[in-house]
């Protein structure tokens, strides 16, 4: 059971390229940030990063940085260049995703700019728990190539009008998302470091995650859980609750109502089949958990991938 993938699949990934770019400097592109999760990747030459929470970064061909919260930052020629406000490229024409930007000299560098989408009324610790910005460097993630020719991909893709072109781009943009995230696991090497990716990565908090996900149905205890994960059942919990956020319990509660309003949203099961699926004896035990995490009924989920959401009864921002 690859648990990222599951994860990404109930949060319903939507990926957009805004534009591939060449640069002339002098150049600096301001991003503002917001709602959405941002990623570049320096397809040729190099740049330097600033975010205004530390030191000037520089990025060189290959690499690709993800901001998963949105966080404003600025991609610039040289480290004290001054940036230009991003509409400047990312407010042309649609059929034309491709432009130079900058001043008059040659071209140094060719961005690829986008941004995830994802369904905020599902939350989950894997996206919480990522940190303002994840940079994954082309020297130690590996495979520079595939990620360049994949964003290189999207960015045609995008402007393309052939049939099934939307389902294309969004593979490759959750593609491209697995796979910086899974370069920046690769070098969560330090014992302090948590978040769910951390956890996935335990040995024992890793098989714990993958049974939860792969039987959600299962009436689970935490022992049985324990001896799967081959640690004592305080151990579990401690160590679960560390990385996780919330108990195994918590979790393997949330994680049903999550794959439960994947289910109602993206399948026509009639609503008792749901309440089966994700491990409940009665469509009305079922709908009263789900109303109570949610803060609707399962019915008015039904086909929906935007819900006002309260989690445990608290009322949560979108």
């Amino acid at each position: 059971m690859d648990i990222l993938a599951d994860v990404l699949r109930a949060q319903r990934l939507r990926g957009t390229v805004y534009f591939r770019a060449d640069f002339r400097e002098p150049w600096g592109l301001d991003i503002q940030g917001g709602e959405f999760a941002n990623f570049h990747i320096v397809a040729h030459g190099r740049c330097w990063l600033r975010t205004g929470k530390e030191p000037v970064r520089r990025l060189e061909s290959g690499d690709v940085v993800l901001f998963p919260h949105g966080d404003p930052h600025a991609l610039l020629h040289a480290p004290d260049a001054i940036a230009f406000p991003a509409a400047q490229v990312t407010n042309v024409d649609p059929q034309e995703n491709s432009r130079v930007f900058g001043g008059t000299g040659p071209v140094t560098t060719t961005l690829i700019c986008g941004h995830f989408e994802y369904d905020r009324g599902m939350p989950h610790p894997l996206i919480e728990s990522l940190p303002a910005m994840v940079h994954v460097e082309a020297t130690k993630h590996g495979s520079p190539n595939w990620l360049t020719t994949a964003g290189q991909l999207a960015a045609t893709e995008s402007v393309s009008r052939r049939p099934g072109v939307t389902a294309l781009v969004d593979r490759l943009a959750e593609a491209l998302l697995v796979q910086t995230l899974l370069g920046y696991v690769e070098r969560m090497s330090q014992p302090e470091e948590v978040g769910f990716l951390a956890a996935i990565q335990d040995r024992s908090i890793g098989r714990v995650l993958g049974l939860i996900h792969q039987t959600p149905a299962r009436d689970w205890t935490l022992e049985e859980l324990a001896r799967a994960g081959a640690v004592s059942r305080t151990v579990l919990t401690q160590r679960f609750r560390a990385l996780v956020g919330a108990s195994p319990m918590v979790y393997l509660a949330r994680w049903r109502m999550l794959k439960a309003r994947e289910l109602l949203r993206d399948t026509p099961l009639p609503i008792a089949h749901v309440a089966e699926a994700v491990g409940y004896g009665s469509e009305f035990s079922f709908s009263k958990a789900f109303k109570r995490f949610y803060g609707i009924p399962p019915g008015q989920a039904k086909g929906t991938a935007e819900q006002p959401v309260a989690v445990d009864g608290i009322p949560r921002r979108h």
